[in-house]
């Protein structure tokens, strides 16, 4: 391995190394929001399942694989370069962000359930009163006493003209 392949190697490494602090700090912001104690452990060793397999992917592709002993002090050296001098800017920039996004995810909610979900909750509303009113028009004309009443005194009718038929035929 050549000294400038070396020299690659080492900065790669150290910015890899803070890459790796960057993604830890976000990490355990997240592990932080969680309440749950498993969750939290779950989330950790997600985090290094995957960070394990990207570390020799990136390993490979600047240095075709070969791994040294001095690979990991050079991540790890990254790392703390991260945690003792760029975390505090970091985290501050990550904190703004993160409340930048709140602030427009609840703008955009807002803008969704204006444009949106009220409209369709006003139109549901709108046409579940529209059929309840037709159905209690409808009860109001099939089902009251006025109805049992008429087809009580349809029936009389009908009692009285079968008797004057009756009463015909016999007088006949």
């Amino acid at each position: 391995m050549t000294l400038t392949t070396q020299f690659y190697l080492f900065i790669h490494m150290l910015l890899y190394g803070a890459f790796i602090g960057i993604t830890f700090d976000c990490t355990s912001t997240l592990k932080r929001d969680l309440t749950n104690k498993y969750y939290q452990i779950a989330v950790i060793i997600f985090y290094w399942i995957m960070n394990i397999p990207l570390i020799y992917i990136y390993i490979y592709n600047v240095n075709d694989g070969i791994f040294h002993v001095y690979i990991i002090l050079f991540i790890i050296m990254g790392a703390i370069i991260y945690f003792k001098w760029m975390k505090p800017r970091f985290y501050h920039d990550l904190e703004l962000l993160g409340k930048n996004i709140y602030i427009s995810l609840s703008f955009i909610k807002k803008i969704l359930n204006i444009l949106v979900i009220s409209p369709i909750l006003f139109i549901y509303k709108l046409f579940s009163d529209i059929i309840i009113g037709i159905l209690k028009i409808l009860k109001v004309m099939t089902y009251t006493p006025f109805i049992k009443l008429r087809k009580w005194d349809l029936n009389k009718k009908k009692v009285k003209q079968s008797a004057e038929k009756v009463d015909g035929n016999k007088t006949k």
